[in-house]
């Protein structure tokens, strides 16, 4: 075969000599550096060059991991993997396709390192000494490992690719076909019984929402209000930037030393140097002067940053430490504010270009998180995509139009990498339309999210611009130690940004956080349908579910809240002289008293606020709108139908929209009797004034006839010479 061109889909045997390119040319991104090709000598394969994504990584398989009796036949199967299309008998019993993209290859490549070192463990040096039992044995070894069901069966059918390729390899490197490929088997035979969380259960997590709450209020305010003084000092910036010639300009090192002794002169000091690595370079180089900011100085002299530091050399004799002063702030006017301060003093010149990456990881936050766009499809956004359209009932929308890859094939129904127009446009909030117009003045190019906006970005194998995923999430992790180091300065202890209890804040969890908190509102499945294109409500149900058991802990402590805060008023009330009616009166004076005396004074902590919820004595919960407290007992409560199986999993809360006068949960403070009054009061006014239709008003009339035998009967529970006042 052509040692000099990759194999195209051919029954030849697999064998290629060490100078092959691996990569299909056919697939190689436009722009690409040949000296980066990876030969099939080379240990480490960048496979990022056959993405058509710019946000992707650079995604190297790194074969020296792999044991080196199996190194061989396993890179010769990736190779056949990248080179040929996917076998027949693959496409026929799954979902795969004839091409497999980047990213998926990297996976597959890995899983088959981890398939090759435990094989290793055995003494196995050739995959044609892998016998079925040894497959047998390796599915028993996934199980103890802790990863979900499905991961595991996924990992078996990666493996099972070793075996598809088998008649395109070497006879050394053709697997027996695996166990669990036999038609008459299933994978729990392997695996065990599928344990996982039911179908249609997005297992993503969402971002806690005492982080995703702060997260969301600094990312607001740093485009909303911060902005307007960080891209003004970024002008300033580029404006020093641009200041600094090409060449070095006859007679600069003169006028830069000119410029430091008139500095030394007027009893001024030096300005420092703030830039990363700047103590890491004087540490590494030793000398007792710190570091001048040669870049700084170069652009307000218009030399070159050369110049400046020859100067700095020929007053090395003459300069002492004290001689050297802060690092240089921008003459920009701040006029943002924090609460009733200034957000800073100043911003210096080194720290513009942090400043720069804080604001676009914030306008990051707000369009992924208030869009729900997926990672690709934000990092893919480009200038222009967003539009202000005025309609005819005098409403604004704001529109984002970009690309989608989820879905996108082509007729041989392989992924298009590079995806397509969404036919739709995204239809979102101001502040996401304010986020992406911030951007396009940060950024030069066409592309909105660039890993290149940061100066001391690093190079990379081929010319990739766009920002990936992982980078966000380093960018967004650097955001929150900022932004709380901010709240700590302006003495704001509520807008600290906590920890996330599920790992590291990734820009797919954000889409899956905001469908949890829309799905929980009125009409929320079809928003959800609507706003992430879901032809189904199930898909958006699947986006919106609970399947972290954590999330149960935070509505617990929710409902324990507002369970403590009800108690809390109740044992104000009865200290306050009010009296309670009602046949529940009795427990609701109990419930007071056993809350007050347990839990009055103490900090009510997540075991606390479980046993709070557990309690069936302390189930108390006010209903305003029916004037009452409803101290629940499933047993006996009216609005559940079924009460009589309550221990089998009956509501454990009460349903106000079923709400029985009879129900002998009921119980009246004085304080709703008050409000008892004035609504009486209101309907007497509105029959006086005689405008409701006679059916209406009969009814209303009912109704105060039953409202005031309640204050009647409440009263009546009352010694003679008392009646209830207003709380003061």
């Amino acid at each position: 075969m052509n040692a000099s061109s990759p194999l195209s889909a051919s029954p030849e045997v697999v064998d290629p000599a060490p100078d092959t390119f691996v990569l299909p040319f056919n697939r190689l991104r436009p722009g690409f550096d040949p000296e980066q090709l990876p030969r099939f000598r080379d240990l480490a394969w960048r496979l990022a060059l056959i993405s058509p994504r710019e946000s992707n990584r650079s995604l190297v398989i790194d074969w020296s991991r792999c044991p080196a009796g199996l190194r061989p036949g396993m890179m010769r199967a990736a190779f056949a993997e990248l080179n040929i299309p996917t076998p027949a008998v693959l496409l026929q019993q799954r979902a795969s396709r004839s091409t497999t993209q980047p990213g998926t290859l990297r996976h597959n490549f890995q899983i088959w390192i981890r398939f090759a070192t435990w094989l290793g463990g055995r003494g196995i040096t050739e995959l044609s000494q892998v016998t079925t039992g040894d497959l047998e044995a390796y599915a028993e070894h996934l199980r103890p490992l802790g990863r979900r069901w499905r991961t595991d069966a996924k990992a078996l059918g990666v493996i099972s690719r070793l075996w598809a390729y088998a008649p395109y390899l070497p006879e050394s490197d053709r697997l027996v076909m695996p166990p669990w490929e036999d038609p008459a088997a299933v994978m729990s035979d392997f695996l065990g019984t599928n344990d996982d969380t039911p179908n249609g259960e997005n297992s993503v997590a969402i971002v806690h929402p005492a982080v995703m709450a702060p997260l969301l209020v600094w990312a607001l305010r740093t485009v909303l209000d911060l902005s307007s003084d960080i891209l003004a000092a970024a002008h300033e910036h580029r404006r020093l930037l641009a200041a600094i010639p090409d060449r070095a300009p006859r007679g600069g090192t003169e006028t830069a030393v000119a410029h430091l002794r008139d500095l030394l002169a007027a009893g001024q000091k030096l300005p420092s140097s703030g830039a990363p690595g700047a103590t890491a370079v004087r540490a590494r180089f030793g000398g007792p002067l710190p570091p001048m900011a040669n870049t700084f100085l170069a652009g307000t002299l218009g030399v070159t940053t050369s110049q400046v530091a020859r100067a700095r050399g020929i007053l090395t004799d003459e300069l002492t430490p004290a001689d050297f002063g802060p690092a240089p702030s921008l003459d920009v006017p701040l006029t943002a504010r924090i609460g009733p301060a200034p957000w800073r003093e100043a911003i210096g010149f080194d720290d513009v270009d942090v400043l720069l990456l804080h604001l676009s990881t914030a306008a990051l936050i707000c369009c992924a998180y208030l869009s729900g766009m997926r990672p690709e499809e934000v990092l893919a956004l480009r200038r222009g995509c967003c539009t202000r359209a005025e309609r005819d009932d005098g409403t604004v929308r704001f529109e984002v139009r970009g690309r989608h890859f989820k879905g996108v094939l082509d007729e041989d129904g392989n992924a298009i990498g590079e995806g397509e127009q969404r036919a739709d446009p995204w239809i979102v909030l101001e502040p996401v339309a304010r986020a992406i117009a911030v951007v396009e003045e940060l950024e030069d190019g066409e592309q909105l999210f660039t890993r290149t906006l940061y100066r001391y970005a690093k190079g990379t194998c081929m010319p990739r611009t766009g920002l990936s995923s992982d980078t966000a999430v380093e960018r967004i992790r650097a955001f929150t130690a900022w932004a709380n180091q901010l709240a700590a300065a302006h003495d704001r202890p509520h807008e600290l940004i906590p920890p996330d209890p599920d790992g590291a804040v990734a820009l797919r969890r954000f889409r899956r956080t905001i469908a949890w908190f829309i799905y929980r509102q009125p009409g929320g499945r079809i928003a959800l349908a609507v706003q992430y294109g879901h032809a189904a409500t199930a898909m958006s149900e699947s986006y919106a579910g609970r399947s972290k058991a954590d999330m149960l802990d935070v509505l617990d402590q929710e409902k324990g809240l507002a369970l403590a805060e009800t108690l809390t008023e109740a044992g104000e009330r009865l200290a306050a002289g009010e009296k309670v009616s009602g046949p529940a009166a009795d427990r609701y004076h109990a419930a007071a008293a056993e809350f007050s005396d347990r839990y009055a004074g103490t900090y009510l902590g997540r075991r606390e606020l479980r046993a709070l919820v557990a309690n069936p004595r302390l189930q108390v919960y006010e209903d305003p709108k029916a004037f009452l407290t409803c101290n629940h007992d499933a047993f006996t409560a009216l609005c559940n139908p079924d009460r009589d199986r309550a221990r089998d999993g009956g509501r454990s809360t009460p349903d106000h929209s079923r709400c029985h006068p009879a129900c002998a949960n009921i119980s009246r403070t004085d304080s709703q009797i008050i409000a008892l009054r004035t609504e009486v009061a209101r309907i007497a006014a509105d029959a006086d004034a005689g405008l409701d239709p006679y059916p209406i008003a009969a009814r209303e009339q009912q109704r105060k006839d039953h409202l005031t035998a309640i204050i009647r009967r409440h009263d009546a529970q009352r010694p003679a010479d008392t009646e209830p006042t207003e709380r003061r």
